[in-house]
């Protein structure tokens, strides 16, 4: 049965990610529910052949693209932003619960029933954050479905932040003993988030003056 539910949940888990790159840059939802609902249905059938984030990736680049009209480098960027908070909020929970003692990072792998423990409170997390984006109405405007990003020497930081993103997804299990590296390589999840926190902060401001 716990075979089962950890399926499951592995699959529900693409559903915040596709979330959290339209709520973190303020995108309508409402209107494009059946759009969303047949993205995460896709990533649902990809999970269970093979659950490379960059599936995943594409899938939400692709929508965006699609229904929500965005080039192709605002697409790659909302889609690896959703990815990133996404596992931002995973690797946030593993840490918790591994310095509570409430699991054991090593025998993760080997435990059928903490791992699936792990992956519902990630969700619980996860839905919890989005609730909280959009309660607040938090979240970047300063990128549009007119909005083009030419690589020049002001955008360098969005290129830079891709870059990062998806060399942090291809090398993602260069460290399978460590909790701090366990969905991607601290140091590559450290220069994102600075990459992240300074270059949407400082568009965002320059953008609402």
């Amino acid at each position: 049965m716990f075979i089962w539910v950890k399926l499951i949940l592995t699959c529900l888990d693409f559903v915040p990610m596709i979330l959290f790159s339209l709520v973190l840059f303020r995108q309508r939802i409402k209107p494009f529910r059946i759009q969303i609902s047949l993205a995460a249905l896709a990533g649902t059938l990809v999970t269970f052949f093979d659950n490379w984030p960059l599936f995943y990736v594409s899938i939400i680049c692709a929508a965006l693209m699609i229904v929500w009209k965005f080039s192709l480098v605002p697409s790659l960027i909302i889609a690896l932003s959703g990815y990133f908070l996404s596992i931002i909020v995973s690797t946030g929970v593993l840490i918790g619960c591994d310095m509570m003692d409430w699991i054991s990072y090593a025998e993760l792998e080997t435990d059928l029933n903490t791992s699936t423990m792990v992956l519902l409170i990630a969700l619980i997390a996860k839905f919890t954050m989005l609730f909280a984006l959009l309660k607040l109405r938090l979240g970047f405007t300063f990128l549009t479905h007119y909005t083009r990003i030419p690589f020049t020497h002001e955008n360098a930081g969005f290129y830079l932040f891709i870059i990062v993103v998806i060399i942090g997804i291809t090398y993602r299990h260069s460290y399978p003993d460590s909790v701090l590296s366990a969905l991607m390589p601290i140091q590559m999840l450290s220069v994102a988030t600075v990459l992240f926190i300074y270059v949407m902060l400082s568009k965002e401001l320059r953008f609402q003056r």
